[in-house]
């Protein structure tokens, strides 16, 4: 399995990977990854690109999404998305009301790009709860905004960690 080529960049859009995960300070506290409801992400809405593979041509695409699926599940309970196939982790946060909402969402999708074939997608968005503790307002820009809630969890350091065994043992799984 390789990698698309992108910039290693750090952009809110559809196409650059986010190559390394380096979130937490030492003593920084953990946040808890729990299962929430999927919301349907879309590529559209502002997200940072946490990885991007490229399926082998012969790969099942379904296949490979129950797999990493399965692979997710073993991390924390999620939901199973339908279409396009894949998954949605969402790390939780107590909200202003006392409850847990999630603060951000890492999401797998099994997508076609045009001229490269199956494409493996890790985006991550903000959750709903994600600005319920701070004290000053958030940045309006939203690759910053993306980027400060992103570092406030350390718990995606080790999902992304654990991931490219999970990727290998996918695609060979979707093969037939």
């Amino acid at each position: 399995m390789q990698s698309l080529r992108c910039s290693p960049s750090q952009r809110v859009c559809r196409s650059v990977v986010r190559s390394s995960v380096q979130l937490r300070a030492p003593g920084q506290p953990r946040s808890r990854a729990v299962v929430c409801q999927a919301a349907g992400r879309t590529a559209a809405e502002a997200h940072l690109q946490l990885a991007t593979a490229k399926l082998p041509a012969a790969a099942d695409g379904e296949r490979f999404a129950a797999s990493m699926y399965q692979w997710a599940a073993t991390m924390t309970q999620v939901d199973k998305l339908q279409s396009p196939p894949g998954f949605q982790m969402s790390l939780l946060r107590r909200g202003k009301n006392g409850g847990f909402g999630s603060a951000g969402d890492i999401v797998g999708t099994v997508e076609d790009a045009p001229g490269v074939g199956k494409v493996l997608m890790i985006r991550f968005y903000e959750g709903p709860t994600a600005q319920d503790s701070r004290i000053t307002p958030p940045p309006s820009d939203p690759e910053q905004r993306l980027e400060v809630v992103l570092a406030s969890m350390p718990d995606v350091d080790t999902l992304m960690a654990t991931m490219p065994r999970a990727i290998k043992a996918a695609a060979a799984a979707s093969m037939p």
